[in-house]
């Protein structure tokens, strides 16, 4: 697509910001830390980038969707992690706000996003509930003006770090298990909580936790959306959720074949650089038409979400897409760096480990394989 002169001004800034404050080094140094830059994200905020899809009337910029995935895009080139906690309050909370959150709510919460100074996090995974999504334990029971909140989540990136959490609650037993499910805005300092991290191979500065409920009290005021339905607020939003990982994936595939092609053309074996063996050339021929195709699809899906049109098939689709694309052009960079790529100095182990959240995590590959089957026509109603 076509970006407008707006639009390449922030993609400039944006990239400015990148190279200034997450320079060579940073984004493996992070991740061994396995705590997030707050520091950095701060400045970010302080710069009015967090604020670039939120109205004017919120402290925001004003912009939409191509925006936010300019920020997106050129984070992760950067800082992959970086780049999804930004998501997690830009996307999960500030979209859910905007779409069903009352007026009171966005009042009360947007500010604070464009500022900074209110981080967000997103809970729906349990222990039994994983890409059985809605097969919700945790409970909510109301109390008078409050909800009392018991129950385990699992998978909840961000959550330590986080000030807020977007938490999905089973309010009611009905007889499809996507109903009876409520959206609630938690303060994460509330008594009750108790918030475990979990080790993992990548993503590690953003880091995820389990996070344990017990009789944790949640204003009435709090509810995202209607009570009961938390689904369908879920699937208003979920469009652009499954978006996001496309400029989310697309940064890190550019460095991974800049990084290997800079290497082939410098590294030397049999007396020349490796990049003039074929081989060689092959794979990264193949990288660089994965990267094509990604950037392709990612503007193209941005345009036509910002111009309303439905594309919920083919979010699906490039979801599918590039988090595999992400994941062999990973794997040919470790290849083509051999040793080099393997050691923790590298920033292509990085992209490895990093890559390989993306097939599991926002609805596995097999999950989004299923949503495009039956989108398509197949499989029907069990009988």
């Amino acid at each position: 697509m076509e970006f407008t002169p707006e639009q390449e001004m922030l993609r400039e800034s944006v990239r400015a910001f990148a190279i200034q404050e997450m320079p060579e080094g940073f984004a493996r140094e992070w991740d061994m830390k396995g705590e997030p830059p707050l520091d950095t994200y701060q400045r970010f905020a302080d710069a009015g980038f967090m604020g670039v899809g939120i109205p004017e009337q919120y402290g925001g910029q004003g912009g939409g969707i191509v925006e936010v995935a300019i920020v997106l895009h050129e984070l992760s080139r950067a800082m992959m992690s970086f780049a999804i906690m930004v998501y997690r309050s830009a996307i999960h909370a500030s979209g859910g706000l905007q779409i069903y959150g009352t007026e009171e709510q966005r009042e009360r919460f947007l500010p604070g996003i464009a500022s900074g100074h209110l981080k967000f996090c997103f809970s729906l995974s349990e222990p039994d509930a994983g890409s059985d999504a809605f097969n919700l334990k945790c409970r909510a029971v109301r109390d008078g003006d409050e909800y009392v909140v018991n129950g385990t989540k699992m998978w909840n990136s961000f959550a330590r770090h986080a000030d807020n959490v977007l938490l999905a609650t089973r309010t009611s037993d009905e007889p499809r298990k996507q109903d009876g499910i409520t959206f609630f805005v938690v303060d994460l300092s509330s008594p009750g909580i108790e918030i475990t991290p979990i080790e993992t191979i990548g993503e590690r500065a953003s880091g995820t936790n389990m996070v344990t409920y017990t009789d944790v009290r949640v204003p009435a005021a709090n509810i995202l959306g209607t009570e009961g339905e938390g689904h369908r607020n879920l699937q208003a939003n979920l469009e652009r959720e499954r978006f996001s990982s496309l400029p989310i994936n697309l940064g890190p595939m550019e460095a991974i074949l800049e990084e290997a092609v800079e290497y082939a053309n410098t590294r030397e074996q049999f007396g020349q650089a490796i990049g003039r063996f074929q081989a060689i050339q092959h794979m990264l021929a193949d990288v660089a038409v994965d990267v094509n195709i990604a950037r392709t699809l990612t503007w193209d899906l941005a345009r036509r979400i910002a111009a309303g049109e439905p594309c919920s098939l083919e979010v699906s689709m490039a979801k599918l897409w590039i988090s595999e694309a992400m994941m062999r052009a990973s794997y040919t960079g470790m290849q083509v760096m051999g040793g080099y790529g393997y050691t923790l100095d590298s920033n292509m182990q990085l992209h490895w480990r990093n890559a390989r959240l993306g097939t599991i995590g926002a609805g596995s590959s097999e999950i989004q394989r299923n949503i495009i089957a039956r989108q398509i026509g197949l499989g029907g109603q069990p009988s």
